[in-house]
């Protein structure tokens, strides 16, 4: 008996201790053992969305390549005009990259896209990625294509939010 209470009090311990370690990078006045800092080869790499490695001053993604991309013209949307690029060979049921650069215009507080109809049925509507004076992203076309189109959604700083159909032709 003496050996399970002994036991349950060092398990016990050890939850306080894990519930009351700082976060990675935090100090705490009584340093333990099995705390863990930022130097202690824990990876913050996959932490968030990390964007480091784009090259963006010349217009390319860095580590995202997206193969041969083609462009799809200009569309004007809620005062912003953007050049639109997706990926070169667009099948039914397939991921399809996009990219937007901001020719004039205020840039938009935030974009989002599908492929499909006006109403997005069915469709997955996916947020672009920002970066400075561009956006980037990628959603999956739909299983039949006949009479579907790009939809980009434009949020305005004041939260308007305006709709435009590009053709994928």
């Amino acid at each position: 008996m003496n050996d399970l209470i002994k036991m349950l009090a060092v398990a016990g311990t050890a939850v306080a201790l894990s519930v009351s370690l700082p976060g990675c990078g935090e100090s705490s006045e009584s340093e333990s053992a099995e705390a863990h800092s930022a130097d202690d080869g824990h990876d913050h790499a996959d932490d968030g969305d990390d964007h480091e490695g784009h090259d963006h001053a010349e217009g390319e993604h860095g580590e995202h390549d997206h193969g041969e991309m083609r462009s799809l013209g200009s569309v004007t949307i809620a005062g912003t005009a953007l050049a639109v690029s997706v990926s070169s060979d667009i099948k039914p049921s397939s991921e399809v990259h996009l990219d937007l650069e901001v020719e004039s215009g205020p840039i938009p507080a935030a974009v989002r896209f599908w492929i499909g109809d006006e109403a997005g049925t069915g469709a997955l509507k996916s947020k672009a990625d920002a970066h400075d004076d561009h956006f980037h992203g990628q959603t999956e076309s739909p299983a039949t294509m006949a009479g579907a189109s790009l939809w980009i959604e434009i949020e305005t700083a004041s939260g308007e939010r305006q709709t435009a159909a590009v053709s994928l032709e």
